[in-house]
């Protein structure tokens, strides 16, 4: 779904009413928009919202060539959610380097969660640690952010098995690993009622 495009939310509404596509991934570095333009992001928040999609934004450090990182900061997604709170927003990647604010945002709003598809230093298990030990307090995770953390891998960059041993590795407990590897992405997909 191109943003730029005046009939956006038709090709979303496409996407899921005839592909049975069940969210949008959004990169706003590479399609070049900050996320709360609202007058150009309204129609797209809208339409994902009637459809009842989540929405899964890029969100930090942006590799791709000749790609801006000022549209992939997380806090531009705050005016999203308070805008639209029947809207679900995925963070992407710990919106790193930002992963404070992101937390911080997900924290306080209901409709937004963080997704586990971190890029990484060397291997995936030592940036999970370093992010989810390191950065902020892995009791923080257990306690609070629990219902807000979806798996995710970043493949093909990381392999999926290797992301999640990594998670794995933390020694979460098995209640929390079930929300982060299942249940929290099919509260965001409608599988079941939070």
């Amino acid at each position: 779904v191109d943003p730029h495009k005046k009939n956006a939310d038709e090709d979303l509404e496409f996407a899921v009413k005839k592909l049975k596509l069940r969210g949008l991934k959004l990169s706003p570095s590479i399609q070049e928009f900050y996320p709360n333009d609202l007058k150009l992001m309204t129609r797209i928040y809208l339409k994902a919202q009637e459809l009842s999609i989540p929405i899964h934004f890029h969100s930090g450090m942006s590799w791709e060539p000749k790609t801006k990182v000022k549209y992939s900061q997380p806090i531009l997604l705050e005016d999203v959610a308070f805008q639209f709170p029947d809207l679900n927003i995925i963070i992407g990647h710990f919106g790193l380097p930002w992963i404070l604010e992101s937390v911080m945002l997900a924290l306080k709003y209901p409709n937004i969660y963080i997704s586990t598809s971190c890029l990484y230093f060397d291997d995936p298990q030592e940036f999970i640690f370093f992010v989810m030990t390191k950065q902020i307090p892995l009791s923080l995770i257990e306690k609070s952010l629990r219902y807000k953390i979806v798996f995710g891998s970043n493949y093909p960059r990381v392999n999926i098995k290797d992301m999640a041993s990594a998670i794995r590795s933390l020694g979460l407990s098995q209640e929390c690993l079930e929300l982060i590897f299942s249940e929290n992405a099919k509260k965001l997909l409608g599988e079941i009622k939070g």
